[in-house]
Parts: structure tokens; sequence; C-alpha cells
């Protein structure tokens, strides 16, 4: 099943029939379950996104609800108003029940029929792009359904290799050609960014023979990441010669 930009639901999340609603363990508390990949990227996200109080935020491609929960303790008691949409049934299923046992008030829609349109302020957009047959739709129904003047805050892997790793990625972009996605006239690009959210993957999840298989580096991003809410690439003063994601913040013109 895909969604009318062509975002496919069921390969796309597989996982969630695998693991459940997986994101809630990888920002939680476990000093292991944690991933400190997924909760530098949600920090991030929102800080580009700079919600404000009374904002209405939809989180388009929201699989289990677990950035909308982000969200809702990164507002606290400023009104706000918290949408999701996912085309896959399971995530809106897990998404309703992780938020609802959260204390989270947040709308799930399962169909992007029912997003109205020129209502959001804020747009995210994190690590669904690639999963899409046809970007340029899914940039269409952004702008559709935020408020002229809305702001748009998407990620997306940066390509690396000729053919995506990823079987469930459709598109992979070098940054100058996802910068071209953009330039159609609805969006003002306020900033594109290169990053590696917590550290290399490769140290992250290397788990050395001489320190008896535990994964010693990814203790250590989980530590500062779960007590600090910092990137350990930022807090060690590191400087990747690769970059692992690009983020584009962009500002729907006026009509």
């Amino acid at each position: 099943m895909t969604t009318r930009a062509g975002v496919h639901a069921d390969a796309t999340f597989a996982k969630y029939e695998e693991s459940g609603a997986y994101h809630w363990r990888e920002i939680g508390w476990g000093l292991i379950s944690h991933n400190a990949f997924t909760a530098e990227r949600y920090r991030q996200v929102i800080d580009r996104a700079a919600p404000r109080a009374g904002d209405r935020v939809l989180d388009y491609g929201c699989g289990d609800g677990t950035l909308l929960g982000v969200l809702h303790l990164r507002f606290g008691r400023q009104p706000h108003e918290l949408h999701g949409f996912d085309p896959n049934p399971l995530a809106v299923q897990l998404a309703g029940a992780m938020l609802r046992s959260h204390g989270v008030q947040a709308t799930i829609h399962g169909s992007t029929a029912s997003l109205p349109p020129d209502y959001y302020d804020r747009v995210i957009c994190t690590e669904v792009i690639e999963h899409a047959t046809t970007p340029g739709n899914l940039l269409l129904d952004f702008a559709r359904v935020l408020k002229p003047g809305g702001r748009l805050v998407v990620t997306t892997p940066i390509r690396l290799t000729e053919v995506p790793e990823d079987p469930n990625h459709v598109h992979e972009w070098f940054p100058g050609e996802f910068a071209r996605l953009f330039e159609t006239g609805i969006w003002r690009v306020i900033a594109h960014e290169q990053v590696v959210p917590a550290a290399a993957p490769e140290v992250y999840f290397w788990r050395p023979i001489i320190f008896a298989r535990i994964p010693v580096f990814r203790l250590l991003c989980n530590l500062l990441s779960i007590g600090a809410g910092v990137n350990a690439m930022s807090w060690l003063r590191m400087r990747p010669r690769l970059f692992m994601m690009q983020i584009v913040i962009a500002e729907k013109g006026a009509r």
C-alpha cells in the first residue's frame, strides 16, 4: 500500500510488526536499549522546527508517535496542538496507544485526506522522504497542509552509495540533489545542514573483543544522551569527514 504521495506503507514500517513501538524504547532510560542517534535526531528536528506556544504541529510519517511525545514534553504547559500522520494501520494503532499511555493528547491520521489544508504552523518529516516513489508529490502535500509562512523540517540520509543499502529506500540524495527538490517556487529554504547524530555508527555499534564485546562507546554516547541531552560528536569536539544526515528547514511562501 502507498499513499498518494507514493510512500510505501507496509514494507517501510515492517519493524513495527517485529518490534512494536521500538522508538519509545530508543529514547528511554535503558542504557543499552536507548539509541543516541534516534534521540539526537528528534532533538535536532524539534530545535529546527522551533515550535511556539499555540502552534499546530504535524509529524508526517509519525510511526509509533515517539516524536509527538518528545514534542509534548518540549511544549510543557504551553498550549499546543499535535497531529501525526502515518499510512501504516499498525503504526497508527501503536501511536494512539503509546501516546494515550503517556498522557499525550494528539490526533493521529491514517490518511492524508483527513489533513486540513493551510492548517499547520509546523510540519516535521524525518527519515520518510527517502521511502517515497514521488518525493515531489510529498513536498506538494506538505505545502497543501502548511499555513503560508509555516515552517517545514525534513531530514533524510545523505547518499553515500550508488544504490541505497537499505532496500526500503527508494531514493537517496547528495546534498545538492536534495536541495534542488525545493526549487519549485513554493519554498524559501532557510537552511540546509549536514550532520552526524550522536557518533560514527561503526564506532557506536562496535563491540571490541578487548572489552568482552561490551559496546563501550555506545554506553558513553547513551550516558551523554540520557544524562545531558547532548550529541557525543559535539561533546568530544569531533569533526567527521563524512556526514550521515541532511536537514532542510524551509518556509512556505505566501500565496
